[in-house]
């Protein structure tokens, strides 16, 4: 446990954490918005009272009796929260008195732990008047009650919020104000004179007064416990009531704190969950209870996904303009693959839509064949968003077989497909998805051919590849492969031997096109024979 003595109420500290609880959907959740005073990392078998206590709990929740016998265990505590694992059956729970909750599959325990103390260190936000609720409302509200020019900056003095209400900005203040954090310069004489380690050690007002091109300033430091957080400058005058303001700043510091590390909590975190969840729910699906705002969505807008291929400059650089071109794109890694979320804009209705639009708005921007993005159907649901992607994901495999597909003479820009443009290479591509429990079966003669090439030398997979891509016509495969046709011949009847493959059969021939189709979506998993391609027999 901490010795912190601060209090936050449950729902305070549920919104200050930002996504990282996950509401439990398992059961009925007490009512009430109990005080919480500290946070625990459960000890199990222990019994300790947790009055007052949002406990962490690490251990497996596997089933309705283990989650019965832990809350037996710590049923004292405000509230709890449970691995992302944990069971949902809270059949033999009975009336539970603390507040049970999921940790985000997207944060860590002592991430949590640590924004947690952290909140309960800076404090409940006390509004010094209606409406003053985020940090710019609060610069402004100080600014009013005292006619000084204010910022509130972070440890790295950037400027989170500034108000000037009635004076003139001094050179020092709007060099500040205009570039977003102090200047350079100015940050390295406050280190190198103390003022700066002085100002973060203090728990009082500390005034600086005018110095050669130096103005005065009443500074006061922002702190979670003993963490400094940040900042409130002042800008002192001849007609400031240094009393008075000195007051103020006393009178806001803990509202402060406390918005600060709400705001820079999220501006720290909120991104990176957003991209954690969306990657899970393009991949995965999403937990009901996780709400549209943290995936950055609205839940009741219709989608699309489009998919970019691998993580490369040039797909990366796509990504940037349909981020900049799209308002609302959200975009998920997944694997090495890049994606988007899209949502739809007026006018478009299906993903043909969509992928007409996009690629004349991406001409504009990029010039040349400058890569292939694939569409996937348009959803109204957002747990609907995973088949989008995976069909997307398809149609973008599917154009690398189709080169039809590719060749539009006179486009300039990135070429964007659906289903629509490959229908037959995405049905090969969605067979041989399904095929997948059997690929062993199937790929079986190829298998033993592959073996035979990689212990003699020889190319008869690249040949049976050869004549399937030219049905028909053994002289042109022949020619392919740099043999006579009576050469291929005789070679088609060693592959029969060797792997009882016989392309003169139809039901050979799509077995062992299924075969290469599927070695091919596989060939991560299954890579060609190093030195197959060199030496032909």
């Amino acid at each position: 446990m901490t010795d912190s003595d601060s209090a936050l109420t449950l729902s305070a500290l549920i919104s200050g954490a930002a996504g990282m609880l996950v509401p439990f959907v398992g059961g009925t959740q007490p009512e009430g918005d109990p005080v919480v005073r500290d946070v625990a990392l459960h000890e199990p078998g222990a019994r300790t009272d947790y009055s007052g206590n949002i406990v962490l709990v690490s251990a497996r929740i596997e089933d309705r009796f283990a989650l019965g016998s832990l809350l037996d265990e710590i049923g004292t505590a405000v509230a709890v929260v449970l691995p992302p694992d944990a069971t949902k059956d809270v059949s033999l729970l009975g009336g539970n008195p603390a507040h049970l909750f999921s940790r985000s599959p997207w944060v860590d325990w002592t991430e949590l732990f640590k924004v947690l103390i952290g909140l309960l260190g800076a404090g409940r936000i006390v509004s010094p008047a209606p409406q003053v609720d985020n940090l710019h409302t609060l610069a402004r509200w100080i600014s009013t009650r005292s006619g000084a020019a204010v910022t509130i900056e972070d440890l790295d003095s950037r400027v989170l919020a500034y108000a000037v209400v009635g004076h003139d900005v001094d050179p020092i203040r709007n060099q500040t104000i205009l570039g977003g954090a102090v200047p350079a310069w100015r940050v390295e004489r406050l280190m190198a004179n103390g003022f700066l380690p002085a100002i973060w050690r203090s728990d009082d007002v500390v005034v600086r007064n005018s110095e050669d091109e130096d103005p005065a300033r009443m500074v006061i430091a922002l702190k979670s416990g003993t963490e400094t957080l940040g900042t409130i400058w002042a800008a002192l005058d001849d007609d400031t009531n240094r009393e008075e303001l000195r007051q103020i700043l006393l009178e806001v510091r803990q509202t402060a704190a406390a918005m600060m590390l709400r705001e820079v909590h999220r501006a720290q975190y909120e991104r990176r969950l957003q991209e954690s969840a969306l990657a899970d729910l393009v991949s995965r699906g999403v937990d009901p209870a996780v709400p549209a705002s943290l995936l950055g969505l609205q839940r009741d807008a219709r989608h699309t996904v489009a998919t970019l291929g691998t993580d490369t400059p040039s797909s990366r650089s796509l990504m940037f303009h349909v981020q900049a071109l799209r308002a609302g794109a959200r975009t998920a890694q997944v694997g090495a693959d890049l994606l988007v979320v899209l949502p739809l804009l007026d006018g478009e209705v299906e993903e043909t839509d969509v992928a007409h639009s996009l690629m004349a708005q991406l001409a504009r921007v990029s010039r040349g064949r400058a890569g292939l993005v694939s569409v996937g159907p348009v959803v109204h649901d957002l747990s609907d968003l995973r088949h989008s992607a995976h069909v997307a994901r398809q149609v973008l495999d599917a154009a690398s077989m189709d080169g039809a597909a590719l060749s539009q003479p006179g486009r300039d820009g990135p070429t964007v497909l659906t289903a629509a443009d490959v229908p037959d290479a995405l049905t090969l591509i969605e067979v041989t998805d399904l095929l997948a429990p059997i690929a062993a079966t199937i790929t079986e003669p190829l298998e033993a051919l592959r073996r035979h090439d990689l212990d003699h030398g020889t190319s008869f997979v690249d040949t049976i590849a050869a004549v399937l891509a030219r049905p028909g016509n053994l002289t042109e495969a022949a020619r392919e492969l740099g043999i006579h046709a009576n050469s291929l011949r005789y070679r088609l009847d060693r592959i029969n031997g060797v792997s009882g493959i016989n392309l003169q059969a139809a039901p050979a021939r799509l077995r062992t096109a299924l075969g290469l189709l599927l070695w091919q979506r596989g060939r991560e998993q299954h890579p060609r024979p190093a030195g197959t391609d060199k030496k032909r027999k």
